[in-house]
């Protein structure tokens, strides 16, 4: 009877005989990578396909290596995938999937993995003897090589499972994204009474892309043109072509459209499955390469046609113009049979309006303030309740109906300053329409012109100001050395007084004495000071 060459692990086991096993949170043996043994390649085509629809291979290609190995007794050939997978939970879908494939997932580390967990053994399987006996017998009785440790070299690997122990050796390293573009479309039956009688159009429902030979591109496309199909395409040279081909990409086309384009032949029905993947219709690709973007790597787009046996490379993401400007049309020019008459210039003064104000709820920030010559004697008391910042900006002029306050500088700034304008309740509020135009507040300027139109119109340059003072009346010009500050304008100018100097009145010091007296032990204790003597 042949001797088990594992033993389950038992639950806490935190020590094992074979080395690179270590127990995962929840107890399970794990090592720092997991190892398939595929018996042939349409297995590892199911286990690949599998997980794509599960997970992302993107997630599983960087640490995956995929070599043919052979046995060393026997001279079996199988094909040995190998990934990084410290967790548990990570084994498991593995083991799972490569069970659903008929292969067997090992976990371990560098050259040595044992059978991973099943339900005779929940936390795992551990070497049921040493390492070197295990290997000595799969060796015929040779020892192992104490200068090489488990007597494996670098391209071998050494799975244990219940009751045997195969070592292979690595014959070739393949290369799983190119295994992955090189595989051969499968054919997927199709409706025998159409495409339209599927709903989902054989996936082309939302979108379809059609391949069009270089012989009947501008047939087809007279023939979507008379069919107000909407459309946009874009020429692609494909691999043995002389002429460039015709790719179209249908939007929502209908199930009878595509069902008269699929008979025809030089024309390729293609499902978009990834934005850079699509398969002709009819075939699926055995590995779902909308998960797998990795497996198509650069800046093309790829074209699986099933009938041709090809993977045809577009060299980046095809530009598709509008299908109008792809259809052949006859242009055709006739002289002219009238004649043009000049056109006659007129003085366009008759069109001219007059800027007028109207009444208006629009809410603006008072720019400035008219101050009636009565209320001076209030302003000069406000002035103290100005901020500072809106006093050094503001500036005035006087005028025939009162004193006008700017805000000046003003504008200038984050826009949290409060201008002098806002502050002064006194008066009438005026708002700025453009820069330097002032408009009694509630009113409109009309029409509604450009700031800018609005100042060359008035004539105005610089900082200067034109003020409408009420409605119906001309503006105003104010130039800007008209303007004054307030701050230098409101405060008067201060006198000053000569410094009265006087004499002091304190007799001057006497010159003092110093006198040396022996000191006690507590010099500081009755020292009198010269008041008291």
């Amino acid at each position: 009877m042949a001797r088990a060459l594992l033993e389950p692990v038992a639950a806490g086991q935190t020590r094992f005989r074979m080395q690179g096993l270590t127990p995962d949170a929840r107890g399970i043996a794990v090592g720092r990578e997991a190892l398939v043994v595929f018996q042939s390649l349409d297995r590892l085509v199911s286990f690949l396909g599998a997980y794509s629809v599960e997970a992302s291979l993107d997630v599983l290609l960087p640490s995956m290596t995929l070599e043919r190995g052979r046995a060393t007794v026997g001279g079996g050939v199988v094909l040995l995938l190998r990934c990084e997978a410290a967790d548990g939970y990570a084994l498991d879908r593995l083991s799972r999937l490569a069970g659903a494939a008929r292969s067997q997932l090992y976990a371990g580390a560098g050259s040595v993995f044992v059978r991973y967990r099943e339900s005779a053994a929940p936390f795992g399987y551990d070497l049921a003897a040493s390492l070197a006996e295990l290997l000595a017998e799969v060796r015929g009785g040779a020892g192992p090589d104490p200068s090489r440790g488990t007597g494996l070299t670098v391209d071998e690997v050494a799975v244990v499972d219940h009751d045997f122990a195969s070592i292979y050796r690595s014959a070739e390293r393949i290369d799983p994204i190119s295994l992955i573009q090189r595989l051969e479309l499968r054919q997927r039956p199709l409706p025998l009474t159409g495409l339209a009688s599927d709903p989902e159009l054989a996936g082309l429902r939302d979108m379809a892309l059609v391949l069009v030979a270089p012989g009947i591109a501008e047939r087809v496309l007279a023939y979507l043109w008379r069919k107000e199909v909407p459309m946009a395409g874009v020429r692609v040279t494909l691999s043995e072509d002389r002429r460039p081909s015709l790719l179209l990409r249908l939007r929502q086309p209908r199930g009878r459209l595509l069902d008269v384009l699929r008979p025809i032949p030089g024309v390729e029905l293609l499902v978009p499955v990834s934005p850079r993947a699509a398969v002709e219709v009819g075939y699926v690709h055995p590995i779902h390469l909308a998960s797998a973007s990795s497996c198509l790597p650069g800046d093309e787009m790829y074209l699986f046609r099933g009938r041709a046996g090809r993977v045809e490379r577009i060299d980046g993401a095809p530009r598709f113009v509008d299908g109008r400007y792809l259809v052949q049309t006859e242009v055709h020019l006739r002289e002219a049979e009238f004649e043009v008459d000049p056109v006659e210039m007129r003085d366009a003064g008759q069109l001219r309006i007059d800027l007028r104000l109207q009444p208006s709820s629009r809410v603006r920030e008072p720019r400035a303030t008219l101050v009636p010559w009565a209320q001076i004697e209030y302003l000069r008391r406000l002035i103290y309740l100005i901020p500072p910042s809106a006093l050094a900006a503001a500036r005035m002029v006087p005028l025939r109906d009162g004193l006008m306050v700017l805000s000046g500088g003003g504008r200038r700034g984050d826009g949290r300053t409060l201008s002098a304008g806002t502050v002064l309740p006194l008066g009438q509020r005026f708002a700025e329409v453009a820069p330097g135009v002032l408009i009694p507040d509630g009113q409109e300027l009309w029409p509604r012109l450009r700031p800018q139109l609005v100042r060359e119109l008035l004539n105005l340059e610089g900082d200067d100001y034109a003020v409408f003072l009420a409605p119906g009346s001309d503006p105003i010009h104010i130039a800007d050395e008209q303007l004054l500050a307030l701050d230098a304008a409101v405060v008067g100018t201060l006198e000053t007084q000569e410094a009265a100097l006087v004499e002091p009145s304190l007799p001057a010091l006497e010159p003092g004495s110093v006198s040396n007296e022996r000191l006690g032990r507590f010099a500081l204790w009755g020292f009198r000071s010269q008041q008291d003597s």
